[in-house]
């Protein structure tokens, strides 16, 4: 193994980081892939999605990063579909301490280009903002990444992608699609009509694929 090659992605088993998590090993990395529980609604979902897409490409269930109390310490004040408020800064942090620790040179990260807009998008019908999804934010965590450890590098391979692009590079990879997840209400199967849903299901349409069909529930 050569530790150059050692890169940690944050799995969250959604399209992005699962297609990410082939797109890294198909370019010669070791990923690192670690799976972040805070106290979410749709946290066994998403881990059942993460271990099915490790399983496919012969890797052990991802490391877990236990964020479980804090979740639940602002879950009960607002209640909202994402518990963890501004969850890419402390997410992000706290992977790049665990790239430190794991010896890898790299933290990757699955935004691509229509999750730059998403801030605007969500301010837009009054949902919870997504300013740690923004290209400003981007551009400012990797500068202060490159103070706090110079040694690990940020990588965004699907930056210049929209989200059906990256949707046809994991058909192109052979990543199991179908057994991702990323429903912003955390039903057993996707509802169909939340934010996420919807961007989920216009992107698989533009994408040309018919798999999503069944996925959602009876409305």
């Amino acid at each position: 193994m050569v530790a150059e090659r050692r890169t940690l992605l944050l799995l969250s088993g959604g399209i992005e980081s699962s297609v990410l998590l082939a797109q890294l090993k198909h370019a010669g990395h070791t990923p690192i892939p670690l799976f972040a529980h805070y106290s979410q609604r749709g946290v066994d979902a998403e881990y059942a999605a993460a271990s099915a897409v490790c399983s496919a490409f012969g890797f052990a269930e991802p490391q877990l990063l236990d964020l479980r109390a804090e979740g639940l310490a602002h879950q009960r004040v607002n209640r909202l579909h994402v518990p963890l408020p501004h969850r890419n800064l402390a997410l992000l942090s706290l992977a790049l301490g665990w790239a430190t620790t794991h010896q890898c040179s790299a933290v990757a990260l699955g935004l691509n280009r229509d999750d730059f807009g998403k801030d605007a998008e969500f301010a837009a019908v009054g949902a919870v903002r997504y300013t740690t999804g923004t290209r400003e934010f981007v551009s400012s965590f990797t500068a202060l990444a490159a103070v706090v450890a110079p040694d690990v590098g940020i990588m965004l391979p699907q930056a210049q992608l929209s989200k059906a692009e990256v949707i046809r590079e994991g058909m192109r990879l052979g990543v199991p699609l179908r057994s991702t997840y990323s429903c912003m209400r955390g039903r057993p199967l996707h509802c169909g009509s939340c934010l996420q849903c919807l961007a989920r299901r216009r992107a698989f349409a533009l994408a040309g694929v018919e798999v999503e069909d069944v996925e959602y529930e009876t409305l």
